[in-house]
């Protein structure tokens, strides 16, 4: 089974997809995790050649998918909890619009996929990545409930983001997600709109639960 979800940053993906795969034996797969272990790499090493570079990354995910670490010139860095801040969250964007970058990553995304029960996030799963998912949704919020889920995601690090520049973060990387030439952020025609806004993070992960459930019965 494929359950695809796609969404703007801060609407839940991550943290309702854990819950899920824990749940119901699915292998979680976050796809912007990726694309930000290349934004961690274009600081680290450099810009120039970064297509090349993204070629040459191994993915390594444990835990199911809680862990992240990267493979690159020989080496095996952890960046589970670094990706995640604000340097990485500012570069995304720029690894993320990359055509050739996501070609490669598409196809890596597609290989994890292959032969496993899976739980998919990100900006193009329902239309690029998994077009043939058996379950398609587009996780959203309004951008002012984003920001706060993020603001308190940074605070919980110590990182000291005041609250308007977060929401303004926000909105800016939903304009170039959307607005974007290759693979933009958008829902798919057969994915299901669910509006996170003033809901728990476990009322969310018991939606998807019943759109699972209600597959596995078709089934």
């Amino acid at each position: 089974m494929q359950v695809a979800i796609d969404g703007p940053a801060g609407s839940g993906k991550s943290s309702v997809c854990k819950i899920i795969a824990e749940k119901y034996s699915l292998t979680y797969i976050d796809t912007g995790a990726m694309y930000r272990s290349i934004a961690w790499i274009s600081i680290h090493f450099g810009e120039d050649n970064l297509v090349e570079k993204a070629g040459n990354t191994e993915f390594i995910l444990e835990d199911n998918g809680r862990k992240i670490s990267v493979k690159y010139d020989n080496n095996v860095y952890d960046l589970t909890k670094e990706i995640r801040m604000p340097d990485i969250s500012a570069k995304v964007a720029f690894a993320a619009s990359n055509r050739d970058i996501r070609k490669i990553l598409v196809k890596k995304q597609q290989a994890f996929a292959e032969g496993s029960d899976v739980i998919m996030e990100g900006r193009d799963i329902t239309t690029v990545v998994l077009p043939n998912a058996d379950i398609k949704i587009y996780l959203t919020a309004s951008p002012e409930e984003r920001a706060k889920r993020r603001f308190k995601e940074w605070e919980s690090m110590e990182q000291n983001e005041e609250y308007a520049k977060v929401l303004e973060e926000i909105k800016k990387r939903d304009e170039m997600d959307m607005s974007r030439k290759e693979s933009p952020l958008l829902q798919s025609e057969d994915a299901v709109l669910l509006d996170t806004t003033g809901l728990s993070l476990e009322q969310v992960a018991d939606k998807i639960g019943e759109m699972i459930i209600s597959y596995k019965n078709k089934k």
